[in-house]
């Protein structure tokens, strides 16, 4: 598997449709440029996906996003401050006449986080597009925390690996839905 170093080289990567072994906050993921269908489709056939589950979206900041978002009330705005000192991923109601047919869903909503973890917010700026993020394993198998496991479970030539250490959490990050409060994922 190619190992890529700098987040130029992951941008360069992503921008050619390719797809992503990357850290996280908490857990490795598995990502591609969220606007490019193709890639998108790419990453449910290498995890086994379900079609009806959908992905978390990361960017390095919410207001890359925007056009993609039904408007947000001042007292989201003020939630989403008050979170973020911690990585969270929120639940975001979207504008369906924006968004890419491709990741709409039944709920309405995206899974958004704008990323904490210095190297994939280094990334996200460099490639200036959000970019799909799961956990890197096959559907319904345990999540690793193992690197050289998962660069073998997905050695494909359109595979690359983004050689940066993982954040300090040591699960994923917690889901709240925007709306209603929720918790979604502790």
């Amino acid at each position: 598997m190619l190992d890529l170093s700098t987040q130029i080289d992951a941008s360069e990567w992503l921008k050619k449709g390719n797809i992503l072994i990357h850290p996280n906050e908490g857990v490795w993921g598995i990502g591609c440029d969220a606007l490019n269908k193709k890639s998108v489709s790419r990453i449910y056939q290498l995890k086994k996906r379900p079609l009806d589950k959908s992905f978390i979206i990361l960017c390095n900041n919410i207001n890359t996003l925007n056009k993609f978002l039904m408007p947000l009330s001042k007292e989201e705005l003020n939630f989403i401050d008050e979170m973020d000192q911690e990585p969270v991923t929120f639940l975001y109601k979207y504008n369906p006449a924006y968004i890419p047919n491709h990741l709409k869903n039944k709920s309405g909503k995206l899974a958004i986080r704008v990323s904490t973890h210095y190297h994939i917010n280094a990334l996200l700026k460099t490639f200036n597009k959000p970019i799909t993020s799961t956990s890197a394993n096959i559907s319904g198998k345990k999540i690793s925390s193992n690197i050289d496991e998962i660069i073998k479970e997905f050695d494909f030539e359109d595979v690359a690996f983004y050689n940066k250490p993982l954040g300090h959490l040591n699960k994923p990050t917690p889901i709240i839905d925007l709306h209603t409060k929720e918790i979604i994922r502790p």
